[in-house]
């Protein structure tokens, strides 16, 4: 599943070096108090440069090699490669990877790659109760904990107070509500939408939020694949009016022409779903809604079914099975992932919401403080970060371009998401056999 987040990553560069030089500055000289030593060969995106070279810097014991590497969908291609030639010559492995993809350690943790160690044995139990049950699902192949999140990736449903109160509108609490309103947003006020299904991950943002079963694992290698059940079929009827209507286009948040239409000093974005990432580097930064008018408020539920959501990212830490140094290993993601060094003092070195629940909740006490918002994100965030279906089942064919080619172009042109469906199941399932998974309905 390609999640392609490069622009996540350059967003976010420039500010995140800054703080870990800052950072480093205020801890320089300041030892290690773990006791790892040794050599360590990290591999990482160029957000988490800063936080692999800050242990470095406050490790000075673990002599640490730092390469950076296109962590996105592309990156994947290229790890496969470097795994199965290190695999050949029987050396070259680094000790510790950091992809951007969710979906990589599913493929590092089998044959023909075999590369992730089970952390289940080696990290501490008492720090990985620190991780909600749904990443732990995500992160866990054949019963093996094959790496651990650095971040979660949950769906909320984000506010705009400022337009909401302006036009008398109720926050809605379920899909229902949500539709009805947006049918109402399409007469009384045109041009103004509650959400978008433009972007490669719309499957994510929607189907999965309905337990839709069109990428759950069922068994050894074989993958559950029904893009005509309920859970998909009613979604999809659901969204079909709002689609057609233009309150739902079609398009996608990262386009120039988005910004233009529904963003700005003028915006009129009324309510969107989407992952805890979007709170200040979409609006803020790429679509530049003004200050103080979003907030976040708790995924849409379906009617009174027990509320799930979605996920669009996760970037996972993995630790190689080929380390000759587990110490230090296990060290680094530890600090990376738990150290209120990361995670709190620098927020930018966290670009994130952490996956780490007493990391998230100092996190997220400064998200509230952000004078961005117009309300607290925090309760919302964090009900959503134990809401996440785990039906939906990380695999190791992507999924995002057959949504793309199958659904959104067509989309654009005209025809129903409820028609597209069928077509978008089948190249689900070529895709899935093609990887040598066996494919079932039911």
């Amino acid at each position: 599943m390609k999640i392609n987040r490069r622009w996540l990553a350059l967003a976010t560069l420039v500010v995140a070096t800054a703080a870990a030089a800052a950072l480093v500055a205020a801890t320089t000289g300041r030892a290690s108090s773990t006791g790892a030593s040794g050599s360590l060969t990290v591999w990482v995106d160029a957000v988490r440069l800063p936080v692999a070279k800050l242990y470095a810097k406050t490790h000075p014991k673990v002599h640490v090699h730092i390469v950076t590497f296109d962590g996105d969908g592309n990156g994947a291609t290229t790890m496969q490669t470097k795994i199965q030639l290190w695999n050949r010559t029987g050396h070259g492995w680094p000790d510790v990877i950091f992809s951007e993809q969710a979906n990589d350690p599913v493929w590092m943790g089998q044959k023909p790659f075999d590369f992730a160690m089970n952390l289940k044995t080696v990290f501490p139990a008492n720090l990985r109760k620190g991780w909600p049950a749904p990443s732990l699902a995500q992160c866990t192949v054949n019963g093996r904990l094959v790496c651990l999140q650095d971040n979660l990736a949950q769906e909320v449903l984000y506010v705009n107070k400022k337009l909401m109160t302006q036009f008398g509108y109720t926050v809605p609490t379920t899909w229902q509500q949500w539709a009805s309103l947006g049918q109402k947003v399409a007469t009384e006020h045109p041009g103004y939408i509650i959400g978008n299904i433009g972007d490669s991950y719309g499957a994510w943002l929607y189907l999965w939020a309905d337990k839709c079963p069109i990428s759950q694992v069922v068994g050894p290698k074989t993958v559950k694949i029904n893009a005509g059940d309920v859970h998909c079929t009613r979604m999809a009827s659901l969204l079909d009016p709002l689609i057609k209507s233009g309150v739902v286009p079609p398009e996608s948040v990262f386009t120039a022409d988005f910004a233009k239409k529904w963003g700005g000093d003028t915006d009129k974005i009324l309510l969107m779903p989407g992952p805890v990432w979007y709170a200040k580097d979409i609006f803020g930064g790429t679509l530049k809604v003004p200050a103080g008018e979003l907030t976040a408020a708790l995924p849409l539920r379906w009617n009174n079914e027990p509320l799930v959501t979605g996920q669009v990212g996760g970037g996972p830490w993995i630790v190689s099975k080929h380390t000759k140094n587990v110490a230090a290993a296990i060290d680094f993601v530890k600090y990376a992932t738990t150290s209120p060094a990361v995670k709190s003092k620098v927020n930018a070195l966290s670009p994130g919401y952490p996956s780490y629940a007493p990391m998230a909740a100092k996190w997220l006490t400064a998200l509230d403080k952000d004078p961005y918002f117009a309300a607290p994100e925090s309760p919302a965030m964090k009900a959503a970060a134990n809401a996440i279906w785990k039906g939906w089942s990380m695999v190791t064919y992507p999924d995002q371009p057959v949504w793309s080619n199958t659904v959104v172009t067509q989309l654009v042109a005209g025809k129903s998401l409820s028609s597209l469906l069928p077509d978008f199941g089948k190249g689900l399932a070529q895709n899935a056999q093609a990887a040598g998974y066996k494919v079932v309905s039911k």
